[in-house]
């Protein structure tokens, strides 16, 4: 009997709408990549509570174990944006950096929104 992980990275991909260039689905955007993240066991890197390991250190604490994630919690961001949204990011050294611009960038074009309604 096989069993089948409900929190691949495909699954998860297919379960969160991608982002409006414009804003406009924002919050639930957010509600929803959140709890993936959380899911994928990589939610920590978009926050910055994932520290990079010194060069060297090795183990399931080690730079490979957390370059892994680090790559996995980028890879689940850049399948949501919008090209135009990413190109703006790209640059960022972290996934923690990409999140906190994007964050920064979203909720403002949000409250501007709710301002308009």
């Amino acid at each position: 009997m096989s069993t089948t992980n409900n929190t691949s990275p495909m699954n998860l991909s297919q379960t969160v709408d991608k982002l409006d260039s414009t804003g406009v689905n924002w919050v639930m955007f957010r509600t929803h990549f959140i709890g993936a993240m959380k899911a994928q066991k990589v939610w920590k890197h978009f926050m910055g509570e994932a520290k990079k390991p010194m060069e060297g250190s090795t183990g399931p604490t080690g730079l490979e174990a957390w370059q892994e994630k680090e790559d996995l919690a980028s890879y689940l961001l850049m399948q949501k944006l919008p090209d135009s949204i990413l190109a703006k990011y790209l640059s960022k050294q972290t996934v923690t950096q990409m999140w906190s611009g994007i964050v920064t960038e979203f909720t403002s074009k949000s409250m501007m929104m709710q301002t308009n309604l």
